[in-house]
């Protein structure tokens, strides 16, 4: 019970600490979420059968969303997307590049921002959503409508495979057991790190 206690002091301590940081410390901190994600984006498994790899990054934007809320979790994996459209190699296999945004895996790319800030708004509008059952739920939506949604679209549009089948073969089905796995950790690391009350 003692432990609980501390846990719970710890992460309303962090929430206030967040909430009273100046513009320039929460956009430093959106900075450090942007690296967390280039970095998880390193841990990365080619598949033979499709250009999409399994790769870290969507546990960390799903952590990003959570722990950054709607607003600076779309900066956080805003600044992702432009530095490493920008040249800084840090999307997946340690590259960067804007041809890479219009490449095979730029939708999923680009779903990045509205999955942070779908996880950050709806931890911050509905408290159930901070319980674990609603983190698996609100993580589980993101990943698969509004990283997967549109990574789907992009992909067909440039493999030109427009078969729904044989795309979700592509793109969805073989990373369903991981994305699951990353969902369900960054669920339990969020739950605990998270402050009792919405920022």
């Amino acid at each position: 019970m003692e432990a609980i206690r501390l846990l719970r002091q710890c992460r309303e301590k962090a929430g206030a600490r967040f909430a009273a940081l100046a513009f320039p410390g929460k956009l430093g901190l959106a900075f450090c979420f942007a690296a967390f994600i280039g970095l998880a984006a390193q841990i990365r498994i080619p598949l033979p059968w499709t250009p999409v790899p399994i790769t870290g990054q969507t546990f960390a934007v799903l952590v990003t969303g959570a722990l950054l809320g709607a607003g600076w979790g779309a900066v956080g994996t805003g600044l992702y997307l432009v530095a490493g459209a920008l040249g800084l190699p840090w999307f997946a296999g340690w590259t960067g590049g804007f041809h890479l945004l219009t490449g095979a895996t730029g939708g999923y790319l680009l779903g990045f921002i509205p999955a942070a800030v779908f996880v950050g708004y709806a931890i911050e509008r509905f408290p159930r959503a901070r319980s674990m059952a609603g983190l698996l739920g609100v993580m589980t939506v993101a990943d698969f409508l509004f990283i997967h949604g549109p990574g789907l679209l992009v992909l067909s549009l440039v493999s030109g495979v427009y078969d729904p089948t044989k795309l979700l073969w592509m793109g969805t089905f073989p990373f369903i057991p991981g994305d699951m796995t990353k969902i369900a950790a960054a669920s339990v690391l969020c739950r605990c790190l998270l402050p009792e009350e919405n920022r």
